[in-house]
């Protein structure tokens, strides 16, 4: 059951109105072997969104013969300000975690036969039919699997229409985001650990969503 410091980032942005994020663009940290995701999102009057994704990556290799499912976990905390108010407008904040994990199928060299291709093994009693394999794909690399995702850590969840405040703040909030879920052996898999951030507001109100979700080396483990 190892633990591993993730190596791979990902970000996106979108914005637009009076809509900013910090930093610009969101970048996720690391310092030694702690990892950082979240960054801090504001939107002003008279009309602004963001949306902003933040996360860290790592391969966990390929699931070992006999294993039938993986679990993940990163423990953490999270320095949270969630803020929004309306007055006859309104205002939404949003941020959640979640750990997704992206599955890779070996892609195996069909027999003896008139062309290239791929093999696509079949359920039992059905036969055995070839596939085009895309231009860019190699014999004996990996095609995209499934894409799981396990259940979202709310972290702040903030609404106010005509007249209203919400106010959320805490330096250390203990979290854990985590998945279960099946898998198959010898299919290789990578596990992304994400910070959903969300702010919006329309005439005469403001929003922020402003997080940083600071965990240790991650969990994994194939049963």
């Amino acid at each position: 059951m190892p633990f591993m410091v993730p190596t791979m980032r990902v970000s996106s942005v979108l914005s637009d109105g009076l809509g900013r994020v910090s930093p610009n663009p969101p970048t996720p940290i690391q310092q030694g072997i702690t990892s950082r995701v979240g960054a801090s999102l504001v939107v002003n009057p008279p009309w602004g969104m963001v949306n902003v994704v933040t996360g860290w990556g790592l391969a966990v290799g390929a699931a070992p013969a006999g294993s039938s499912m993986l679990t993940v976990l990163a423990r953490g905390f999270t320095f949270v300000r969630g803020f929004c108010y309306s007055v006859g407008g309104h205002a939404r904040a949003t941020a959640e975690l979640r750990v997704s994990v992206e599955e890779f199928v070996p892609v195996k060299p069909v027999g003896p036969h008139s062309g290239p291709g791929v093999i696509d093994l079949p359920d039992t009693g059905t036969e055995h039919a070839e596939i085009a394999p895309l231009p860019s794909t190699r014999l004996g690399t990996f095609r995209h699997g499934k894409y799981e995702w396990g259940p979202p850590v709310i972290i702040i969840n903030q609404e106010t229409s005509g007249l209203g405040v919400q106010w959320y703040s805490n330096d250390a909030e203990p979290d854990v985001p985590g998945l279960f879920t099946p898998i198959t052996p010898g299919n290789f898999y990578r596990v992304w650990i994400l910070a959903f951030q969300d702010a919006s507001c329309q005439a005469n109100g403001d929003a922020t969503s402003n997080i940083a979700f600071d965990f240790g080396p991650v969990f994994f483990g194939f049963t």
